[in-house]
């Protein structure tokens, strides 16, 4: 076990890495008129190509004064871009960091935002045009590649990731999860059905489940899943790469966990323009769900230690919860103001000792500039995290937890919870543009202020923390202190939480 925890952590700090080459391209066949007219646009100045077999990776703090253009495969982009960003064949993933110029284009793919990139231009995604990419003496040339014909029989099997092989993850219940499985596209693209089988190593098991998503036309879309997993409601305190990485080094998991057979179906339409997008849901889930023991695998550090890799996991109640579900989300830009979120309300219909009660998640984030010194441009980032519960209070699979880094730093791991949260957090970043270090870049020191609360059935007192954080590259060092009681505590790790 312990020859396979190092392995993932090997592998998850290198995914995604390839080989790499400089090139041109040219187009013999541009196709319809908006992709012929962003390749023309591209091909009209100064750019760089990555042609790559998978996935394309332009790493935070690296700086490219041109336009890029990645071709023939996804491209995952943290860096500083002083231009466009144009993915042909391929889908965009823009990262935490993430600050590009210009646009943000993808051809034959989407545009996956995240709140803590920042785009100059606008967000583009031609979906439904794809180019055949043809090596000649010359280079690389790009070829229209007209539908399909209207057949609705089409039937085309994929392995996404790295041969039907999907990230894997790490936790202190599941041990190593292992997902696999195929794609298949029914009816040009229309039906995309992505089936999972789930090797969960600390607790022995094969989970079995489903994706299917559904495009109907004028931006409405279906979407349904089910099956047998392991299930948090703590996701948004950080990401799935930072809690495996920070569960096999230290033994911190930041999340909560318990088991279900869950089923959840949704309808959703969807609105996009220059500066924003927009979508509202709504459908049902209904869930079988049982408590797991927490603690057993592997840690590098702490793998003894009852608050961390041997910490309990709390009870949850056993039985059937059935819900009627409601969301909105969406997001704007404009000079350089960048303001997300959305809310998932949940009414419940059914519980295991009969409780009725509407829970509501809500977050959101806010960033914007502030002054610009000599040192570099400040900025400020606000983000909130709100979990409200009326009528019953909700049994403890609906719980949401507050403490340890992400949250409150000077407080046990999620040692505060319940159906009512509260989390605020403002951060001023103060970039050191005059100072740039080999390698990792330019340093950045944040001064951050959280405030939170939780309870059941009502929220209780609130704490605080106050701290500076540095952030140089991928490393970071923050410090923090409870102006109530003056703890304070001080860490050094890699800048990957949320």
């Amino acid at each position: 076990m312990r020859a396979v925890a190092l392995a993932l952590a090997a592998g998850l700090l290198v995914a995604g890495a390839a080989r790499a080459q400089d090139t041109s391209f040219s187009i013999r066949a541009p196709g319809p008129s908006d992709a012929e007219r962003i390749v023309e646009k591209t091909l009209a100045h100064r750019y760089i190509v990555r042609h790559e077999e998978f996935n394309t990776r332009f790493f935070r703090d690296s700086v490219y004064d041109t336009t890029v253009v990645v071709l023939g495969s996804d491209a995952s982009v943290a860096s500083t871009v002083h231009g466009d960003v144009v993915v042909i064949n391929g889908d965009l993933f823009l990262q935490p960091g993430a600050k590009i110029d210009g646009d943000a284009v993808a051809i034959g793919g989407g545009v996956y935002d995240s709140q803590q990139a920042h785009v100059g231009g606008q967000q583009l995604s031609i979906r439904d045009v794809h180019f055949d990419t043809v090596r000649t003496a010359r280079g690389l040339e790009l070829v229209y590649r007209p539908p399909a014909p209207p057949e609705d029989t089409i039937h085309v099997i994929s392995l996404p990731g790295l041969f039907g092989l999907r990230l894997p993850q790490y936790d202190r219940v599941d041990g190593l999860s292992v997902p696999y499985g195929p794609r298949i596209t029914l009816g040009q693209s229309r039906v995309e059905i992505d089936p999972e089988l789930t090797y969960r190593s600390n607790l022995g098991a094969f989970d079995v489940s489903a994706n299917v998503e559904a495009t109907l036309g004028h931006g409405w879309t279906a979407a349904a899943v089910g099956g047998k997993g392991t299930f948090t409601n703590d996701r948004w305190i950080q990401t799935d790469l930072a809690n495996s990485i920070s569960t096999i080094g230290v033994g911190s998991d930041y999340r909560n966990w318990f088991r279900a057979a869950r089923y959840e179906a949704r309808v959703a339409h969807h609105w996009e323009w220059s500066e924003g997008d927009l979508q509202i849901s709504g459908g049902g889930r209904t869930e079988d769900d049982w408590s797991v023991r927490g603690g057993g695998p592997w840690s590098l550090f702490n793998r003894n230690d009852t608050l961390h890799m041997q910490r309990p996991n709390p009870p949850v109640e056993r039985g059937r919860l059935s819900s009627a579900l409601a969301g909105v989300r969406g997001g704007w830009q404009h000079s350089k103001v960048d303001i997300a979120g959305g809310a998932d309300v949940e009414v419940v219909l059914d519980a295991p000792s009969d409780e009725r009660f509407t829970q509501t998640t809500f977050y959101a984030r806010v960033a914007f500039p502030t002054f610009v010194s000599k040192l570099g441009t400040q900025s400020f980032v606000f983000h909130t995290h709100m979990v409200l519960t009326a009528g019953d209070t909700a049994p403890p699979q609906r719980f949401a937890y507050l403490g340890g880094s992400g949250t409150l730093p000077t407080f046990p791991i999620l040692s505060r919870g319940g159906d009512q949260l509260v989390f605020l957090e403002g951060l001023y970043n103060f970039p050191i543009e005059t100072l740039h270090v080999p390698f990792l870049g330019t340093p950045i020191v944040t001064v951050r202020e959280m405030l939170a609360g939780t309870g059941v059935g009502s929220l209780g007192r609130f704490d605080s923390n106050i701290g500076v954080r540095l952030t140089l590259g991928i490393f970071s060092g923050e410090m923090f202190v409870n102006p109530d009681n003056g703890d304070h505590v001080f860490s050094l790790g890699l800048s990957i939480i949320r």
